[in-house]
C-alpha cells in the first residue's frame, strides 16, 4: 500500500471514530464506498467521500474541524463540504430521507439524484480491518447509473464504468 493510500485510511478512520463518538453515522461511497463493500483496496483514490444525512450537516462540519479537519468554501454549504487533514482531501455530501423510503439530495445542483431504499443502512462492512459504513450496492449503482443524465451531470469516466460492472456483480 502507498503513502496516499495510507493517508486516506487514515483519515476515514479519523472522520468514522469523531462522528460515530458523536452518533453521526457517515457512509463511504465513491471509489472507496466500493472498496468498502468489496472488503479490499481494488486502485488509486483520489478522495475519500462520505454521505451524511442534511440533519447532521452543521454539527458533524463542527466535529469535524474540532478533531484536526480543515473545512475548506469550495462547496455549496447546502449540498456538501470539502476538507483536508493532513493534506488528504475528503468530503461529506449531504441527503435527505423521504417518506416513500428512498434517498435524495434535493437542495443544490443535484437536485434530481434519487437513491433507492436500503440505500444507507446500518449494517458496517470491514475496511482495513475495520468496521465502516459504507453506502450500498444498489444505491451506489444507482447513483452511477443516474449521473450523465442528471441536470449537472457529465459523461461516465473508464473508472466509472469499471465500477458499474463491478457493482452490478455484487448486486447479484
Amino acid at each position: 500500500m502507498d503513502k496516499k493510500a495510507e493517508g486516506q485510511l487514515r483519515v476515514i478512520r479519523e472522520v468514522v471514530a469523531a462522528l460515530q463518538a458523536a452518533e453521526i453515522p457517515a457512509w463511504l461511497f465513491g471509489g472507496w464506498g466500493l472498496d468498502a463493500r468489496i472488503g479490499r483496496i481494488t486502485r488509486e483514490h483520489g478522495d475519500v467521500e462520505f454521505w451524511v444525512e442534511r440533519i447532521h450537516a452543521e454539527r458533524s462540519k463542527a466535529l469535524l474541524v474540532a478533531a484536526g479537519a480543515t473545512a475548506l468554501p469550495t462547496q455549496p454549504p447546502e449540498e456538501s463540504c470539502e476538507y483536508t487533514w493532513d493534506d488528504v482531501s475528503f468530503s461529506t455530501a449531504y441527503f435527505d430521507r423521504q417518506s416513500n423510503g428512498s434517498f435524495s439530495q434535493p437542495l443544490g445542483r443535484f437536485s434530481d439524484w434519487l437513491f433507492p431504499p436500503g440505500s444507507f443502512g446500518a449494517e458496517p462492512v470491514t475496511l482495513d480491518g475495520r468496521p465502516v459504513l459504507a453506502m450500498s450496492v444498489a444505491g451506489m449503482l444507482a447513483m452511477k447509473e443516474q449521473f450523465p443524465s442528471l441536470r449537472n451531470g457529465r459523461p461516465w469516466r473508464q473508472k466509472d464504468l469499471t465500477d458499474m460492472e463491478i457493482l452490478r456483480g455484487l448486486a447479484k
